[in-house]
């Protein structure tokens, strides 16, 4: 695990070096101006409260050894406790922002984990190995994925056999907090886009206030 975590972060640093990757172009309409006060929205105790990240991973029952993608990483919000739970495990970091990864690495290295692999992602593509993944989880970031259908339809061939893909996304229309109404997806678009994409539904949880918490799997 540990020579699997080795080379998935020399090809990372290898995207980095080519340009593979490059962040949110300024032209894209979710597109932070102000990366470091993005990220301490990110990181904030408001956000945490709600998202109740340690009950959402507890309800995942992930195994010690499970190979996890989070996708969205940011500066390590889940990845981090998700590198905590799986102490046998391996969790991918993926973001398309290379200032996230550099903050993620920071937060990685401060709290001694050797399990949690930055990965700089493309818009169209995660860039994760095939047939490895255990649990994909997608935190607040279903929203900005642009063509959903193709970028979901492309990740099907990272899931292992019984593989899941979890998604927690913020409840459509206005709410208190959170992305503005028109940033997010209609009532019901995401279940028909993940359904094109050759996914189905498998469990839907409540406990979370202002997002929708939802595990899927591969259809087969």
């Amino acid at each position: 695990m540990r020579m699997e975590a080795f080379a998935i972060g020399l090809v990372s640093l290898l995207v980095l070096a080519c340009g593979h990757g490059h962040g949110l172009r300024d032209d894209h309409p979710h597109a932070p101006r102000d990366i470091e006060a993005y990220i301490s929205r990110l990181e904030s105790p408001e956000r945490l409260a709600l998202l109740q990240v340690e009950r959402v991973i507890e309800t995942l029952e992930l195994g010690s050894t499970d190979t996890v993608a989070d996708i969205g990483s940011g500066p390590g919000v889940i990845s981090i406790p998700l590198g905590r739970s799986l102490p046998s495990g391996l969790v991918y970091a993926v973001d398309v922002e290379p200032q996230q990864l550099d903050a993620l690495r920071m937060r990685v290295a401060t709290a001694g984990l050797t399990n949690v692999v930055p990965v700089l992602g493309g818009f169209e593509d995660p860039y994760l190995p095939a047939d490895r993944l255990d649990l994909v989880l997608v935190v607040d970031t279903y929203h900005h994925i642009e063509d959903r259908k193709a970028y979901f339809e492309r990740l099907r061939r990272v899931f292992r056999d019984g593989g899941r893909l979890a998604i927690v996304e913020w409840k459509s229309g206005p709410l208190r907090i959170g992305p503005p109404p028109e940033y997010k997806l209609a009532e019901g678009e995401r279940e028909a886009e993940l359904r094109a994409a050759g996914f189905e539904r498998v469990e839907s949880f409540g406990f979370l206030e202002l997002h929708d918490f939802e595990v899927w799997k591969p259809a087969r």
